[in-house]
């Protein structure tokens, strides 16, 4: 493991870098702000102290700190989410993936070790004028509870597909095999075998399925009698791997 650790990442996915041109460009103004209200406090209170005594010190210069306090917490909270943020990360190697999570948590995930990925995407709109999209991946393995990618992490769809790339390159052979050789398999919400398509309340025999497709976030079964069955993509593991197999084995 210790050699594993030296070895330099082929790639680097930060939910949001912090560099010296964040400090310059964003924390260096707003230090500036918290400290016009209180610089202006101090030379109220100077004024007032000088020219009429310690009671109008007091008054003069009370609110202006007030001001400057609330700043502070607000640039304290922000600075707060930006270290956060900026310790949020995915780091990959030839042999797999480490995460890191705030405060200093680390997960270290081999290729071989992933055996469930689950992607998706949610758009979102506001009185249908913002739109923005939210891509969602998930990763299972034995090792791990399953480890979320956070949907905010830099090019998440270029680390979905070198994540997809290197364990699907392992792990569909293995399942391939396996339900050759008869094997009931779990994928999510769906399990197959080589009689039936198992689904949470109903198994249904492949003779009377007529096809199934994937539209709009969900997986649609075609069944014989002009029915359909829709199963959202976010309870379905390793779509991929299930799709390829009922084209190729069933």
């Amino acid at each position: 493991m210790k050699e594993i650790n030296q070895e330099t990442p082929i790639t680097k996915y930060h939910l949001q870098e912090l560099t010296w041109r964040d400090l310059l460009r964003v924390f260096l103004p707003l230090i500036v702000l918290v400290l016009i209200p209180l610089g202006y406090g101090f030379w109220r209170t100077l004024y007032g102290y000088s020219s009429f005594g310690p009671a109008a010190a007091a008054a003069w210069g009370k609110n202006w700190f007030y001001i400057a306090g609330i700043l502070v917490i607000l640039l304290l909270l922000y600075t707060y989410r930006r270290l956060k943020r900026a310790h949020t990360w995915i780091y990959v190697y030839s042999w797999g993936l480490k995460f890191h999570f705030p405060p200093g948590r680390q997960c270290v995930l081999k290729w071989e070790e992933i055996v469930g990925i689950t992607s998706y995407s949610i758009k979102k709109s506001f009185l249908r004028l913002a739109k923005r999209k939210k891509n969602y991946l998930i990763l299972y393995s034995e090792r791990y509870p399953p480890l979320q990618v956070h949907p905010g992490i830099q090019d998440h769809e270029g680390l979905k597909r070198i994540i997809k790339k290197h364990t699907y390159q392992k792990l569909q052979p293995r399942l391939s095999q396996a339900f050759s050789q008869g094997q009931t398999l779990p994928f999510g919400d769906v399990t197959v075998s080589k009689e039936k398509l198992i689904l949470p309340k109903v198994e249904v025999p492949w003779d009377y399925i007529e096809g199934i497709s994937v539209e709009k976030g969900v997986i649609i079964i075609n069944l014989s009698e002009q029915n359909t069955i829709e199963i959202p993509i976010r309870k379905i593991v390793n779509l991929e791997i299930l799709i390829h197999l009922i084209k190729t084995e069933i």
